[in-house]
């Protein structure tokens, strides 16, 4: 049985919530739904979006955290009761060497939905330190090296990437000639992603392998460096479920995922990480970004969520 993380267990009940949803069927038949996800910032905020959209039309929903998305899947084959659906709403790497960007799944999972968001993975740095390298790479060239000097000054942070992907990156950094250090900063919380971005900012030399989609990138007005990501591993983000789920359930797990373009995404992780680190006296919850990125989508109607806006939050 897969291992959970009772901190990360979050419990949402159709009686205590006072949204008004925007449906897309008919009511959710399942009582309950338990949603299996990740640690992961992007697979957290979709888990807490889709809870809260099912929660408003009608069902209690709990997520369970596992550490990868390999336990996520394995979590699936545990028994439910019989007015219990269970799904994942994870990020998955993509299937080696298919033009299709087809996921990579277990033989018995379905997909339920799937984002239309690009999930690849970028490597961000200050503008410093990114024209440092660019120009580095240009010395490099004239002097038909064919090791990257710049590469081995570097210090490359990444967060809870899975091992697999961390080889394969590293696979296709070794072939244009850059072998850097690593260092893990682990799990993206409040604190770890603050610490993240301000050595992105003050320390030069500095680099994190981030999802394309993370808003730090243009918040911060960071850069990324200037190397060839084709070859990189990228991810999709899914819902799956190993046994057929309820149809109207089904249509509103679908109704959040497939909002979830390149845009979209980024604009759900920026109120996400916004509402951690929140120090206004609105009392800006993680909750309250969610749903208003829900609104935001016409998910829910305007006048039930509070308005907070990233000038409103410090």
């Amino acid at each position: 049985m897969a291992k959970t993380f009772p901190t990360r267990l979050v419990v949402f009940t159709a009686a205590g919530l006072l949204l008004a949803g925007c449906s897309t069927g008919e009511p959710v038949d399942a009582a309950h739904l338990t949603i299996a996800t990740t640690p992961a910032a992007l697979d957290q905020a979709t888990s807490l979006a889709v809870a809260e959209y099912v929660v408003s039309q009608g069902a209690d929903v709990e997520i369970q955290s596992h550490d990868d998305h390999e336990a996520v899947f394995a979590a699936l084959d545990d028994e439910t009761a019989s007015d219990h659906e269970a799904i994942a709403v994870v990020t998955t790497p993509q299937q080696a060497d298919t033009q299709d960007s087809a996921p990579q799944l277990p033989g018995d999972v379905d997909i339920v939905a799937q984002a239309p968001a690009e999930l690849g993975l970028t490597p961000t740095a200050s503008t410093v330190t990114a024209a440092q390298f660019a120009q580095a790479q240009n010395e490099q060239a004239v002097a038909d090296d064919q090791t990257d000097p710049a590469c081995a000054d570097l210090t490359w942070l990444h967060t809870v990437t899975a091992q697999e992907e961390i080889d394969d990156l590293r696979t296709a950094l070794a072939e244009v000639g850059c072998e850097p250090a690593f260092e893990s900063t682990g799990a993206i919380d409040s604190d770890t992603y603050e610490e993240m971005t301000r050595r992105l900012i003050t320390e030069d030399q500095t680099v994190a392998v981030l999802s394309s989609v993370d808003p730090v990138i243009a918040d911060q007005g960071l850069a990324t460096l200037e190397l060839e990501t084709e070859q990189w591993p990228n991810t999709n983000m899914v819902a799956v479920a190993s046994t057929d789920i309820n149809e109207s359930l089904a249509a509103h797990v679908t109704a959040v995922v497939e909002e979830l373009d390149s845009e979209a995404a980024t604009d759900l992780l920026r109120g996400y990480h916004n509402a951690q680190t929140s120090t206004s006296d609105l009392q800006y919850e993680v909750d309250d970004a969610i749903r208003y990125w829900l609104a935001n989508q016409d998910l829910m109607d305007d006048d039930t969520v509070t308005d907070f806006s990233t000038d409103d939050v410090e």
